[in-house]
């Protein structure tokens, strides 16, 4: 069974969220701020859960803040320890970690997570542009 997607539009402490398995595009994008980040990430993580028991051969999480909590942080790092699930089973996945060039408390906490994932992960900055162009092909 395939979830339905999940579009989650950015608010003032809540970021932009699009899991959309049959386009193939998984991101989190904007600022997480949300004193109740646990709540607001719970529907995320069971898509995830659902999704990973039958995900695609390949699967991109792109991740982009401004700014993130430490209760959203630990929430993000909840959502790719269940993606390690279609890992294990052999699928293709790929955390890129994006960051504004000179925004070092945003790229150390990606380095951080990089440290701790057991899914192959990257820190890449980021450029607006970028963004647009963005492709969730393995092969691009």
């Amino acid at each position: 069974m395939n979830p339905e997607p999940i579009i989650i539009e950015p608010a003032a402490k809540t970021p932009e969220i699009i899991f959309d398995k049959k386009h193939g595009v998984f991101q989190i994008r904007g600022r997480s701020i949300s004193e109740n980040a646990g709540e607001f990430y719970q529907p995320v993580k069971e898509w995830m859960k659902e999704y990973v028991k039958d995900p695609n051969p390949e699967t991109k999480l792109l991740l982009n803040f401004d700014y993130l909590n430490s209760s959203s942080l630990i929430q993000i790092s909840n959502i790719i320890r269940i993606l390690e699930e279609a890992y294990n089973n052999g699928h293709k996945v790929l955390v890129i970690w994006q960051y504004e060039e000179g925004d070092e408390l945003i790229e150390n906490t990606g380095i951080e997570l990089n440290i701790i994932s057991k899914v192959p992960f990257v820190t890449e900055i980021y450029e607006p542009e970028d963004y647009e162009n963005f492709d969730f092909d393995f092969d691009a």
